[in-house]
């Protein structure tokens, strides 16, 4: 061959691999031969091939073009008008193909349909801005919302890190001690929304959950789900691992709501395994977001709280709390202790 043809059947052969690559894919048994066309389409005998064109290449299946396409391979001339009545046919089995597996686009498909307005498999926290410091500022959880009433804990270990400062970096969730190879399970019933590698997180997995919140689990050593399952509270969803940024085995677990993190000791009990509330009320506040069981008036104090902390977790000030509570000045907590945080 010349080296312009050369080039060409160069050009020609990928686009042929590609095209057998894509086909044999979508078939189980590609290599199974069809003798009667097989006979026909020997590398030998070109003008046979080339007369099929018309009638044939359009009513061939997967099976047979990708036949086809491993002929072409041993052929030392290719016509282009059989290069295009190919393409024309892979394009229609690729058009059938499509209207078979239509994705899903329609959002009310989705868990927290009222609260969500997309559905991202790619990016783990696309949501900016759920709550506006002006105007509506709160919004109440149903936290077994809809009959999904069961909360289970992803790993029952001990707490490694606690949520908030560490490091000079914002440690936007809690560190539990596990093994590799330990089962993590999904903490409400829900939906995957991701379950990829993704940076420092390493293997992570993210629900949505019926009830509004999701649920993060960073630092998997396998991932056991899918985008798009459907799952339960309790169910396996990855192993213990430490992928990422991680400098030994543990579950890095997270809640978020419309992607800004909440600290997970706000709802629930990891000692006892259970939610604290219900309902829980998320407010808006200048650091973040606050979360506390619905007309909760009262608090029991508990080791490491602060004035601060408490004010910060129930969406007010500490003048308030101190107010509240005829306090003044440098005050001194004590665990067990009960103190008004509203009216």
């Amino acid at each position: 061959m010349s080296i312009s043809v050369r080039k060409h059947f160069i050009v020609l052969r990928s686009f042929f691999v590609f095209c057998a690559v894509v086909l044999y894919c979508s078939v189980s048994s590609a290599r199974i031969i069809n003798r009667g066309i097989g006979d026909s389409l020997s590398s030998e005998n070109p003008k046979l091939v080339f007369d099929l064109q018309k009638k044939s290449i359009q009513t061939m299946n997967k099976t047979q073009l990708t036949l086809l396409v491993d002929y072409l391979f041993e052929m030392d001339t290719i016509p282009y008008d059989l290069v295009n009545e190919i393409n024309a046919a892979i394009s229609n089995l690729v058009c059938i193909d499509s209207k078979k597996e239509e994705p899903i686009t329609d959002i009310s498909s989705f868990p927290s349909a009222d609260f969500y307005t997309g559905w991202e498999i790619n990016n783990l926290f696309p949501e900016k801005d759920m709550l506006k410091l002006k105007g509506d500022t709160s919004v109440t959880l149903n936290l077994q919302a809809f009959g999904h009433n069961n909360y289970i804990n992803p790993f029952n270990g001990p707490i490694t890190s606690g949520f908030g400062w560490r490091d000079s970096v914002q440690h936007k969730g809690i560190d539990i001690d596990l093994n590799k190879g330990d089962k993590v399970v999904s903490a409400f019933d829900g939906m995957v929304r991701v379950a990829r590698c993704y940076g420092g997180f390493g293997n992570v997995v993210i629900v949505r959950h019926y009830n509004g919140l999701e649920t993060v689990y960073a630092h998997l050593s396998k991932l056991k789900v899918k985008p798009g399952q459907v799952i339960s509270a309790g169910e396996l969803i990855g192993l213990g691992g430490s992928t990422g940024h991680s400098t030994g085995s543990h579950l890095h677990f997270e809640v978020r709501f419309k992607g800004v993190p909440i600290n997970p000791k706000y709802l629930i009990s990891f000692a006892d395994g259970k939610l604290l509330c219900e309902e829980l009320v998320i407010k808006k506040t200048r650091w973040g977001l606050a979360a506390f069981p619905k007309d909760e008036k009262q608090y029991t104090i508990e080791k490491g709280d602060t004035i601060f902390e408490i004010a910060k977790r129930f969406g007010t000030t500490t003048a308030s709390i101190k107010g509240m509570n005829g306090l003044s000045g440098r005050v001194r907590l004590k665990a067990g202790q009960t103190i008004n945080v509203a009216q």
